[in-house]
């Protein structure tokens, strides 16, 4: 929701989907014709551990997935209890990975079948193609769209 709010504060209309057990966003803009759309991954261990960690193979059935799957146009990393994010293009984010050198680590669990890779958030931080963001809550939202009809 608060990825959705960012994107409206930004002049988009933001359409909230729940398919294939994922949310993702599409965006469309009044006055341009075609939408854009936004994955979005919540990594609630980031902020401990200091890495971030994205999925790139299905290891059951040995597919890329995640962000090497996906056919949305941005990707948003939401972090540790959802206050900011980090909003990067894919294939940014993709060649990002390719190029680096990134701890490859399987998931754990009964149903696990996910590989990823941990990026230390130095690595991130240095990194122009990710845009840091801080994600509005609904108050932040309404605070805004009541001061700009007020004003």
């Amino acid at each position: 929701m608060r990825v959705a709010l960012l994107f409206m504060l930004r002049g988009y209309h933001s359409q909230i989907r729940f398919t294939n057990g994922r949310y993702d966003i599409t965006l469309m803009r009044a006055g341009q014709d075609g939408t854009r759309s936004v994955e979005v991954k919540w990594d609630k261990r980031a902020s401990e551990s200091g890495n971030l960690y994205f999925e790139v193979e299905n290891t059951r059935q040995q597919k890329p997935s995640g962000v090497m799957a996906t056919t949305a146009d941005l990707w948003c990393h939401v972090l540790g209890e959802g206050e900011r994010g980090l909003i990067v293009t894919v294939p940014s984010l993709r060649r990002f990975l390719k190029e680096g050198s990134w701890r490859s680590v399987h998931t754990r669990g009964a149903d696990s079948n996910s590989r990823g890779l941990l990026v230390p958030w130095t690595a991130v931080q240095t990194c122009s193609d990710f845009r840091p963001v801080r994600l509005p809550t609904v108050e932040d939202y309404f605070g805004a769209i009541f001061r700009q009809a007020s004003s």
